[in-house]
């Protein structure tokens, strides 16, 4: 996929400084922090972490590094990982996993109405709604080339369409 990323990337002349995603079992992390290595590109690459509170969270980044390095082995590699190459961003856990609250709702309406992109309630959702925050906040900066790693997820908004809170803000016909 990083392959991928950077053919597409060089062909259309994009730059970029940052890659964020949803990271929820690491697996994304550690694959997105070895091609960024492999491919020498000096992209900042940061994980939303989307479920693991704080008593989980040194054990989630043990587990996120473990799993870079051994998949650096595996492909047979020099690539070593260590905390300094992992950015792991728990500031929207919120209430925990699956728990939809203003920072969802706010980013599913914002990327659907602007971009016409469905992010989901869990994953996706929560990871843009933690991009919007660190842009607003300065954590990102507005002169930053930020691409959205987008795992998927859509049709859980058929599962939290009761969680959403979408219809409200909707507009009413006019008559």
């Amino acid at each position: 996929a990083f392959k991928e990323l950077e053919s597409q990337r060089q062909s259309l002349d994009i730059s970029l400084t940052h890659i964020v995603f949803a990271s929820s079992s690491g697996g994304t992390q550690a694959g997105l922090m070895l091609g960024n290595k492999i491919f020498n590109s000096p992209y900042q690459i940061v994980g939303i972490n989307i479920d693991k509170g704080e008593t989980d969270k040194v054990a989630f980044d043990q587990y996120t590094l473990a799993l870079a390095n051994n998949t650096a082995k595996l492909i047979k590699t020099d690539y070593e990982f260590t905390e300094s190459d992992l950015i792991l961003n728990s500031d929207y856990v919120g209430e925990g996993y699956g728990v939809v609250g203003a920072l969802e709702n706010e980013a599913i309406a914002l990327t659907a109405q602007t971009e016409g992109i469905l992010v989901d309630p869990v994953y996706t959702g929560r990871a843009m709604g933690g991009l919007i925050d660190m842009i607003r906040t300065g954590k990102i900066k507005k002169t930053d080339s930020v691409l959205f790693w987008h795992t998927g997820g859509a049709p859980a908004l058929f599962a939290y369409a009761n969680d959403l809170d979408l219809a409200k803000k909707s507009r009413k016909p006019e008559q």
